[in-house]
């Protein structure tokens, strides 16, 4: 999904799909955060900002099938209801920006309620 926290916040866009689809937002999620970079060693830099955040996440690099592209790939397990899911969305757009690139969304598996 994409962000769209410029209008609203990253916390808000992510709560309201999660209940949109139903899902307890106050159990774990296990989460997937998208970053597309334009070279492996941009990814790479990306991947090692992750890993040298205060956030406990895992970064992982994939090269896009197509080759134009490098994602980095964040996994934690969050409960969306307390997590600071604004700083998430802040820190990932920050360092894709720095490193021309763009943050591409998130996915998370659902919990029912």
């Amino acid at each position: 999904m994409k962000p769209h926290y410029i209008e609203s916040s990253f916390r808000a866009e992510v709560l309201q799909q999660l209940n949109k689809l139903d899902s307890d937002t106050r159990r774990p999620h296990n989460f997937d955060f998208y970053l597309y970079l334009p070279s492996e060693p941009a990814a790479k830099a990306a991947a090692e900002k992750v890993r040298d955040s205060k956030l406990l996440v895992h970064a992982q690099v994939v090269s896009n099938i197509s080759g134009e592209k490098w994602l980095c790939r964040v996994t934690t397990t969050l409960v969306p209801e307390i997590a600071p899911l604004d700083e998430f969305g802040k820190f990932f757009e920050q360092v894709a920006t720095a490193l021309q690139g763009d943050f591409d969304g998130w996915e998370s598996d659902l919990i029912k309620k």
